[in-house]
């Protein structure tokens, strides 16, 4: 077959440059104002793991291992800093669960004893025998434990930051839940040292071998730390008023219910959504001149804020409160009523769930939190007025403490009527009287208020 021949045709190669530089590829326009625009690849690459690879020490954390191999006393200061999720290396985290599990065992902890552990993991194995006589000295392990821990830290403000950046750039976010979402987070890094529960599960033996823990008193013998309580009651009796003096006398250094009492004074806050500014000042003035008398001055270590019916589902009005508490970090918050907390019944569980859960955010702040809630108008039992508070009867579980306030018919009188049962026994009164005509105090003879009686 005849070869086809090409005319005029001729191959020319391009001459190559080696100073020549590539053309930079053309710059995107900027976005229109108020268009979010997803970051490019040069700009920031969420997939890079370099930062995670520079945070660490492997030196400390070696020579921690090293040390808790050869001291016990080195393991039990070293546990006062990190857990095993701090060890940016799992094979090091691998070797200080061994060494915690024989521990918790109360066995000896060794080359041979933690080897065995491990069997199984070659490359554990391999690291462990290297750390034998290694160089980590015990008396040092306190700061060895507090360098892991300071890189263990700055990973997972790495991690919060990079999941802000990338949750701030979807256009459907929320802006102020998530920036109240942003601060919590940055907030559990500072305060615990990570952002997820470290895992405190523990056979029952090793439950029962510790000593009982002395409850987180606020007010000895009847709240402590945590606690929530729910106050229902007849309209007009007096339930603000009985929270308010709660926060008062807390916030004064005494016992809402023996003003011979003396506790450490706490830092308290209202949040009253019903009452205007005027009628708190006016209800407070007394309370608060009576406690500074026969206490400390409350009323730099009490705020107060007055506010309309709010949504407290709504991230906006969370957000608010959440912004009070960093401000004013309470010992004891006060808030309510629970009607004007969110603008619709509470009918189903569906309704107050959500609202549950917004309550228990500040409740996870580590105070104690105390709300007013209105009773239903049913008739129970014996022809009285039930006291459990009106809507979903999920809110009967969710307080430690479930109390009414009900008239006896003598004027200044009322019982405190446990609605649930209590999940601890404390010093309740079972019945108030009005002292000094604005002062809730126990009438300590139940019987005793016959002439009173209209």
């Amino acid at each position: 077959m005849a070869q086809r021949r090409t005319v005029g045709r001729r191959t020319r190669q391009r001459p190559t440059n080696p100073t020549r530089q590539r053309r930079p590829p053309p710059v995107a326009a900027a976005p229109a104002q108020g268009v979010l625009r997803p970051m490019s690849d040069h700009e920031f690459d969420f997939t890079d793991e370099t930062f995670a690879v520079r945070a660490n020490d492997p030196d400390a954390e070696r020579a921690l291992l090293a040390a808790c191999i050869e001291s016990k006393t080195a393991r039990v200061e070293a546990r006062k800093h990190i857990t095993g999720r701090d060890f940016f290396e799992p094979v090091n985290e691998a070797i200080w669960e061994a060494m915690s599990r024989l521990d918790r065992h109360g066995k000896d902890v060794g080359l041979v004893s933690v080897k065995s552990v491990l069997a199984g993991d070659k490359t554990a194995v391999r690291v462990l025998i290297e750390l034998v006589g290694g160089v980590g000295i015990p008396d040092h392990a306190g700061t060895y434990a507090e360098i892991i821990r300071g890189w263990a830290t700055r990973r997972r403000i790495e991690s919060a930051a990079r999941q802000a950046l990338q949750r701030a750039l979807s256009p459907d976010v929320n802006p102020v839940g998530l920036a109240a979402s942003v601060a919590s987070s940055f907030a559990a890094i500072r305060d615990n040292g990570t952002t997820e529960d470290d895992f405190t599960a523990c056979t029952l033996a090793e439950l029962l071998a510790e000593d009982d823990d002395e409850p987180e008193w606020l007010i000895p013998g009847l709240l402590e730390r945590r606690d929530r309580f729910m106050l229902t009651g007849e309209e007009g009796l007096g339930k603000s008023h009985l929270l308010r003096q709660f926060a008062i006398h807390a916030a004064a250094g005494l016992h809402p219910f023996d003003s011979g009492t003396p506790i450490p004074a706490i830092r308290t806050l209202i949040v009253d959504c019903e009452n205007t500014w005027s009628q708190v000042r006016r209800k407070a003035r007394p309370m608060a001149e009576w406690a500074a008398r026969f206490g400390q001055d409350p009323t730099e270590r009490m705020m107060v804020d007055c506010t309309s019916r709010m949504d407290i589902t709504r991230d906006k009005d969370l957000a608010r409160i959440h912004q009070l508490l960093d401000v004013w970090a309470p010992d004891l918050v006060v808030i309510g009523p629970l009607y004007r907390l969110v603008p619709r019944a509470l009918q189903t569980d569906d309704d107050t769930a959500p609202v549950l859960a917004a309550l228990d955010t500040i409740r996870d702040r580590g105070c104690a939190l105390l709300m007013e809630a209105h009773a239903g108008h049913a008739i129970g039992k014996g022809g009285t007025r039930d006291l459990r508070p009106r809507g979903s009867s999920s809110l009967l579980g969710w307080p430690e403490f479930g109390f009414g306030m009900k008239s006896i018919g003598a004027e200044g009188y009322a019982d405190l009527v446990h609605w649930r049962g209590a999940r601890e026994q404390r010093q309740w009164p079972q019945r108030f009287r009005r002292g000094d005509g604005f002062r809730w105090v126990p009438h300590d003879d139940v019987y005793d208020y016959g002439g009173h009686v209209a």
